[in-house]
Formats: C-alpha cells, structure tokens, sequence
C-alpha cells in the first residue's frame, strides 16, 4: 500500500507540474482540466467493467465535497518540498 501511495504522489506532482506549465503557457485552466477528466474518464471506460465503471464515476461524485481546492494543494506541496 505504502508502495502506491508513493506512485500516486509522484504522479500527482506529475501532473501538477505539467498542469502550471500549461497555464503558464497561456492555456485556460477549465481546458486543461476538462483534459484532465476526458482522460481519466476515458481509462477508467476502458480499464473497468460497465458497473466498476459506473460504480467509480457514482464515487467521484458522492465525494466532491472532499476535493481540496488546488492552491491548498499546491501549498502542501510546497510546504513538503522544503523538508
């Protein structure tokens, strides 16, 4: 477990950084971000079964109100990466 969440924090800094990059570009945050759910959408689709599918996209949304806005996320990163 602590093997993944290792992963999942590598490539969510990942993505974090490949996401500035894009604004700093001049790109428009609601652009990359629909990018951002297309795809996951789309692996997600491809990966899983109709009612894993279904039951994944039903969980993402029974669990918005926990999605922190990005600049609490950024300042933890931030905060982490002088440690």
């Amino acid at each position: 477990m602590e093997d993944d969440t290792a992963e999942l924090m590598m490539l969510a800094d990942r993505f974090y950084k490949l996401t500035s990059d894009l604004v700093v570009e001049g790109h428009k945050p609601f652009a990359i971000a629909a990018v951002h759910v297309m795809i996951a959408l789309q692996i997600y689709k491809t990966s899983l079964s109709r009612e894993d599918y279904n039951q994944m996209v039903d969980s993402i949304s029974d669990n918005r109100d926990k999605i922190r806005a990005l600049s609490d996320v950024v300042q933890d990163l931030s905060l982490r990466s002088f440690h």
